[in-house]
């Protein structure tokens, strides 16, 4: 199935989202930092004016007072309505103006005065306090941050930028990963759709084909009727074998696995094979059925479905590639505390390099060897979900053998 150029649009434009989002965030959790962390103190205003007394027409700041100021590395000053200095303490050289106006007491109100940092108390009807910073370790503008502070937001730019980074990855992969579940799972319902629209018309071709032969004398159309049952079974056995494979590789349905006598599994398995064959395929094929005594009532916890599916695999892949038949056995026994179900023929085995990628681990998700394509595929797949081991390999005798040691 093709991805369409909306869901592609629509993934991008998440991403976009997302990333703007975490810029958001950084910045809340920046701007949250520098306001906790900083620690801009200025001398209370009322601390100085009440440390600050006039005598003989001057006024006076206690040593105290003067002493703090100096240690906060701060100065101030008083100015008049006029805005004429009529004390200060510390205060810078560059600053002792005649007069302030109007418009020189707005500006450093809310920004600078001549690059220090100030605040300004109105103290009295009359009487403007400046209080100011001598360094240049704050910046202001409507808000007042230490410089230190800022040095901080600097040390954690990277440390956020890393967390970003892997955090916009892994995010971005659970969305990638939710987006691929969701194609997975459309891909699986539009298989078993498929599947089910064929089904009907595929009933009625099986049904007709056997029909024919009952109904008509003349050889010619009897065989070719044949030829359509059979490649109509062909037609339903790869239908259903694509359902299970792709119910197992995406994971959509839940296999539940129940305890059952495996050797009235078997013996069902093999009877219905049996029976779904013609006459003519039947007595060209031997079924030979062992099962050791203390198996009759061995039971194994797995899922019908499953093992029914793999097993007929098995056989209709014997069939298959021995078309003017050949001895078919189905040999279930205990070896070494170990359950071992085989099924094999004596036809005419495969060969070595295909037995090599057959038993190879990964073959279950590899394109298909020869003519042993998804039937195959399908057991390893099988004997994986159980958790158990399949080999396969050419007996003694030639043909062609699958084991499988179950749990």
């Amino acid at each position: 199935m093709r991805k369409s150029p909306e869901r592609r649009l629509q993934f991008i434009l998440w991403v976009l989202v997302f990333a703007i989002a975490i810029l958001f965030v950084d910045f809340i959790i920046c701007m949250a930092v520098m306001y906790k962390s900083s620690d801009i103190n200025y001398t209370d205003a009322s601390e100085i004016m009440d440390s600050l007394s006039y005598n003989s027409g001057e006024y006076i700041l206690s040593d105290e007072e003067s002493t703090q100021l100096q240690k906060n590395n701060e100065f101030a000053f008083l100015l008049d309505s006029t805005g004429n200095i009529i004390w200060s303490k510390n205060m810078p050289e560059s600053l002792k103006k005649s007069k302030y106006t109007l418009q020189d007491v707005a500006k450093f109100t809310r920004y600078y005065l001549d690059d220090y940092p100030v605040r300004t108390y109105i103290v009295s009807e009359d009487r403007l306090l400046i209080v100011g910073k001598l360094n240049a370790d704050i910046w202001k503008y409507t808000l007042e941050y230490d410089a230190n502070n800022v040095l901080t937001f600097l040390e954690i730019t990277p440390v956020l930028f890393i967390f970003n980074i892997i955090l916009f990855i892994f995010v971005s992969i659970r969305m990638y990963k939710a987006r691929q579940r969701r194609i997975e799972e459309e891909r699986v319902e539009w298989i078993a759709g498929v599947s089910h629209d064929i089904r009907t018309p595929l009933a009625v071709i099986l049904g007709n084909a056997q029909m024919i032969p009952k109904e008509s004398s003349i050889d010619e159309i009897k065989r070719k009727s044949e030829i359509i049952e059979s490649q109509g079974l062909r037609i339903r056995a790869l239908v259903e074998n694509l359902n299970i494979t792709s119910k197992l590789d995406f994971g959509t349905k839940r296999f539940e696995k129940t305890k059952v006598f495996l050797s009235v599994l078997i013996r069902k398995i093999v009877s219905n094979t049996i029976n779904s064959l013609d006459i003519d395929a039947q007595s060209k094929y031997d079924f030979e059925l062992n099962i050791d005594d203390e198996m009759q009532k061995y039971e194994v916890l797995l899922n019908e479905e499953l093992f029914e599916r793999a097993v007929v695999n098995l056989l209709n892949n014997t069939i298959r590639h021995n078309p003017d038949g050949c001895q078919v056995y189905i040999n279930l026994y205990k070896e070494n505390k170990k359950t071992i179900l085989e099924i094999g023929d004596s036809g005419s085995g495969v060969p070595a390099e295909i037995l090599r990628r057959l038993n190879q681990n990964a073959y279950a998700e590899t394109k298909s060897v020869g003519k042993h394509g998804l039937g195959l595929k399908i057991v390893k797949k099988v004997a994986a979900f159980h958790r158990w081991k399949v080999r396969f390999y050419n007996g003694e005798d030639v043909g062609f053998v699958c084991r499988m040691e179950i749990k």
